[in-house]
């Protein structure tokens, strides 16, 4: 090898581990923030059931189902053999449940640490933020005026029905999957047929994914058309016909 080589090979060995290392970085990034958005989701279901949320109690629980979940999500993965401290070096401090908004933050911090020879680096700080809204329902809206006796009802962003009771079954949406040859087959809940939504749709998806009262099937769960809104009308204000089950 020549003086050369012998100067430079370290250095480009010390370049790619570097970028090695920093992939792993943003891999674990990408992972962290995967796993609050499930344990998001999660909780935000939960929180339908809980009867002190906002309480301190409720606070430190989200912190630790937080870190419990990051440590079962992470367990194994290449990317985390860079923490500081391990997985276990991963704090959840900051996750709060607030109950005036229905809010459940989850926050989750931790150090990345780059190999020997690399040391100049100080270990970098990770931080990802995930912010939820729980099931927890709405109260509607104030009524006033000459609306003060008028029926209130509730409405979805993609429903195709209105309804009289918020805990309708309908209203809890329920997503199933099915392949695509058997859509043209399948019908909704008031019968219509289930067509391509012009949001996620692409050709080449074998399983898709519904609802019993949409009109739209879709290739990612992650479709804005799959989350749903609920709103409060005035019964005078919708043409929607009444829900089969809870508007009559």
């Amino acid at each position: 090898m020549t003086v050369e080589a012998a100067l430079v090979f370290p250095v480009f060995l010390l370049t790619v581990t570097a970028f090695v290392y920093l992939l792993a970085m943003t891999q674990l990034k990408t992972e962290v923030g995967r796993s609050l958005t499930d344990s998001g989701k999660q909780l935000a279901e939960i929180a339908e059931y809980a009867d002190t949320a906002g309480s301190i109690e409720s606070s430190a629980a989200v912190i630790l189902y937080g870190k419990q979940e990051l440590k079962e999500y992470l367990d194994g993965r290449v990317a985390t053999a860079i923490l500081q401290d391990g997985v276990g070096g991963i704090s959840t401090l900051g996750s709060s449940w607030e109950e005036d908004t229905g809010l459940i933050t989850l926050q989750a911090s931790c150090q990345a640490v780059f190999p020997p020879g690399i040391t100049w680096f100080h270990p970098i700080r990770i931080m990802q933020k995930r912010v939820v809204r729980g099931w927890i329902g709405f109260d509607g809206r104030e009524e006033s005026g000459d609306s003060e006796k008028e029926e209130v009802v509730y409405v979805t962003d993609y429903g195709s029905v209105y309804h009289k009771d918020l805990s309708c079954r309908y209203l809890k949406l329920s997503i199933r999957q099915s392949d695509l040859s058997k859509v043209s087959d399948l019908r909704n809940e008031s019968g219509g047929k289930y067509y391509p939504c012009e949001k996620c749709w692409e050709k080449g998806a074998d399983r898709v994914f519904l609802t019993e009262d949409g009109t739209r099937y879709h290739q990612s769960l992650n479709c804005s058309a799959l989350i749903r809104g609920i709103h409060t009308v005035l019964l005078s204000e919708t043409l929607l016909p009444p829900c089969s089950v809870c508007g009559g």
